[in-house]
């Protein structure tokens, strides 16, 4: 493995142990989801546990997991450890162990990594969680004033980096500045109501083929929270993390919602996976508490979006009525032709 890859401040000077080549990042995330597994079905504290473990995982991610390197760099990594397959099949596993147990992880128990353990959404809740402690001129719409202001420094940003740019190699280098200044505008353009928030959700998608394209063309784009896991010096990815938690005092989850590329991929999988959290609508008395409590508004009307959702179960929790529930759509599905019965409840 390229030594230039490694980070800083590990626990472990290597990722596998000598016991017979057993994977300590591994072992550690195959921890963190059994226990997500496990605790997300105790409803007492539900919301409380959830925080520990989201802090629980960036002690993992910054101090054990080796092969991360951000949301980007595990897509790299998969598309590089496919390359190795039949040549390598140690180094082949190290690299696509991690995306492919939170792809699998997804399918079977629902979107968990964004819920409870992607640090980069545990980052955003505690920008979440600090502007719900400020004043309330940061809360709901903004007004004209705050808008302009917006405006400014997006404006003076986004200049900024355009002309620090000129120097830099077709934009590439630093480019999770890029995605950052991207972030900022696509907030500030939902805040003033030029766009619309769902359907600018779907620039995932474009965040996921920009990657995979640059992966295969041997071009390096870093992510935010590449900082955390590598020994270079990459002031950029610490300044777009920055950048990512000033928008999200303004939206909550930005970087979910607009430009993750995982965000896709999870969603996607989420359409097909076994659990899902759906509103029993005989029990809603449509009061809107979930809608307010869930931090990626991926309730409609009492409905779940289940491209949005990412299995916080807030909504579970805060519904006074319990009209939400954890359901195995597999099992109804497989009862249904059979009994000929509905399902109780409907997912969207």
């Amino acid at each position: 493995m390229d030594p230039e890859r490694l980070p800083l401040s590990k626990l472990f000077d290597v990722p596998f142990l000598s016991l017979d080549g057993t994977s300590v990042e591994m072992a550690s995330l195959l921890f963190l989801f059994l226990l997500v597994l496990a605790i997300s079905r105790v409803q007492r504290h539900r919301q409380w546990i959830r925080r520990g473990i989201q802090v629980l995982s960036i002690f993992f991610f910054f101090y054990i997991v080796y092969s991360c390197l951000g949301v980007f760099g595990m897509i790299r990594n998969s598309l590089f450890g496919l390359t190795l397959i039949g040549s390598a099949y140690t180094e082949s596993f190290y690299w696509m162990a991690l995306p492919v147990v939170v792809l699998a992880a997804t399918l079977i128990a629902g979107p968990v990594f964004c819920g409870w353990i992607c640090p980069t959404g545990t980052m955003q809740d505690i920008a979440e969680w600090l502007r719900k402690r400020m004043a309330k001129r940061l809360r709901g719409r903004l007004s004209r004033t705050q808008l302009i202001v917006l405006a400014a420094v997006t404006t003076g940003f986004l200049v900024t980096l355009i002309i620090l740019s000129i120097k830099k190699e077709l934009f590439v280098e630093d480019s999770s500045l890029h995605f950052a200044a991207s972030l900022i505008l696509l907030c500030y353009l939902v805040l003033a109501r030029i766009i619309d928030d769902i359907p600018t959700r779907k620039l995932r998608i474009l965040s996921l083929v920009a990657i995979f394209v640059t992966a295969v063309s041997h071009l390096v784009v870093t992510s935010p929270m590449h900082f955390a896991f590598t020994a270079r010096s990459d002031p950029a990815s610490a300044i777009s993390t920055i950048v990512i938690m000033v928008a999200a005092l303004f939206v909550a989850r930005p970087w979910c919602r607009y430009l993750c590329p995982w965000g896709y991929l999870t969603s996607f999988l989420h359409r097909f996976s076994r659990l899902r959290i759906v509103a029993n609508r005989a029990v809603c008395n449509d009061c809107g508490t979930c809608k307010t409590h869930c931090s990626v508004d991926a309730i409609d009307n009492g409905r779940i979006r289940t491209d949005s959702c990412q299995f916080c179960f807030s909504c579970v929790d805060h519904c006074p009525t319990g009209a939400f529930e954890l359901v195995d759509v597999w099992q109804l599905s497989a009862k249904r032709p059979a009994t000929g019965a509905p399902m109780t409840a409907r997912a969207h």
